[in-house]
C-alpha cells in the first residue's frame, strides 16, 4: 500500500470580529496543490485591504507548502 503524503490547513481571514472568509488548501507530496476560498461576507471582504493582503499571504503559503513537498518527492520506481 502506497500512502499519499499531504499538508492540509484551514485559516479564516477575521476583520473585527467577523469571519469574512477562509483558504482551504491540500499540497500533496508531488506538489499538486488545491485549494479553496470562502467568502463569507462579501461586502466586508472586499472593503477591507487587511483581508486582502491577509489572502495574498495565505495563497504565498500554500504556494510554498506545494514547492516544499515537490522539492523532496521522488518518483517511485516501477
Amino acid at each position: 500500500m502506497k500512502k499519499n503524503k499531504q499538508t492540509q490547513e484551514t485559516t479564516d481571514i477575521i476583520i473585527g470580529d467577523n469571519i469574512v472568509a477562509n483558504l482551504s488548501f491540500t499540497a500533496y507530496e508531488t506538489g499538486a496543490l488545491e485549494a479553496k476560498l470562502t467568502i463569507n461576507d462579501p461586502q466586508d471582504f472586499h472593503n477591507s485591504e487587511e483581508a486582502k493582503n491577509e489572502l495574498n499571504e495565505l495563497i504565498s503559503e500554500a504556494f510554498e507548502a506545494s514547492k516544499n513537498k515537490l522539492a523532496t518527492y521522488e518518483l517511485p520506481e516501477n
